[in-house]
């Protein structure tokens, strides 16, 4: 079985959070705030909460990697919707599909072109977690990849602020033992960088979000531009969205696939 190639690709695809070793963080350097700092600071925290976000993101992307001086990149469509739904399609040159997957954030069903294979199973499977942390869900991916934050109690978070003063950083433990600092740019409101630690303070991600922009009359933005890198990655990754098309709501039925019968289906555990 021929995991490792078309796992790779797929699962990097999906932010790259493939954790590839435990190892200390080193946090971005901040200062404490006074006391007209720290209202500042909550008023922007509750208002980047209340602003209006999309549910669901129908694009195209670029991936590109630099890991363990392996250089390459990919084209892909993604579809995310709220709250873990997946459809992500790898394509060659002349946008053949190469890859495609779904998931409903229970179970996923991905088919390998090259080689005439579909491979199905739950997102709680070792297959799935020989790719992605178990530490993120796949509920995550959709705020992961747009600069976005589930609701967070305000009494239950840290704040300090960078030294050029442009913004807040937000500290907070969730219901995982997952450690957050994500920074708040004070002009434009946007998420700029956000680290996920675990309990034991190993860096999993340290994604920076870049070149936010939205559709015309969407009243939305989403971040055009992540890069990801960090102790626990070594290497580079980058996603880049070429096109946004929609964030409208999409039909169940584009999560779930009937498998081309002349593929053979191999169940993963």
């Amino acid at each position: 079985m021929r995991r490792e190639s078309s796992g790779f690709l797929f699962f990097s695809l999906l932010l790259s959070l493939v954790v590839l070793s435990g190892c200390a963080a080193k946090l971005p350097q901040t200062l404490p705030l006074g006391p007209n700092q720290q209202e500042e600071a909550e008023c922007l925290l509750t208002s980047f909460f209340q602003i209006q976000r999309p549910k669901a993101l129908d694009a195209d992307l670029r991936l590109g990697w630099d890991v363990f001086g392996h250089k390459g990149s990919a084209d892909a469509i993604l579809q995310v919707q709220q709250p873990a739904f997946l459809r992500c399609t790898v394509t060659d040159p002349l946008g053949r599909s190469l890859l495609l997957a779904v998931s409903d954030g229970t179970s996923f069903t991905l088919v390998d072109n090259r080689i005439g294979c579909i491979y199905q199973g739950k997102t709680d499977s070792e297959f799935w977690y020989s790719y992605m942390p178990e530490d993120i869900r796949p509920e995550d991916l959709f705020f992961l990849l747009g600069g976005l934050l589930p609701n967070v109690e305000m009494e239950a978070i840290g704040t300090t602020q960078n030294p050029e003063r442009t913004g807040f950083w937000y500290v907070w433990q969730d219901s995982r033992s997952l450690i957050h600092h994500a920074f708040l740019n004070r002009r434009s409101k946007e998420m700029t960088r956000h680290l996920l630690l675990d309990a034991r303070e190993n860096l999993l991600l340290d994604i920076v979000y870049s070149n936010y922009s939205g559709l015309r009359n969407s009243g939305f933005n989403w971040p055009r531009h992540l890069q990801l890198t960090g102790t626990a990655i070594s290497g580079t990754l980058t996603v880049q969205i070429n096109t946004l098309y929609s964030h409208r709501q999409l039909a169940a039925a584009i999560f779930h696939l009937v498998p081309p019968p002349h593929f053979p289906v191999e169940e993963v555990r």
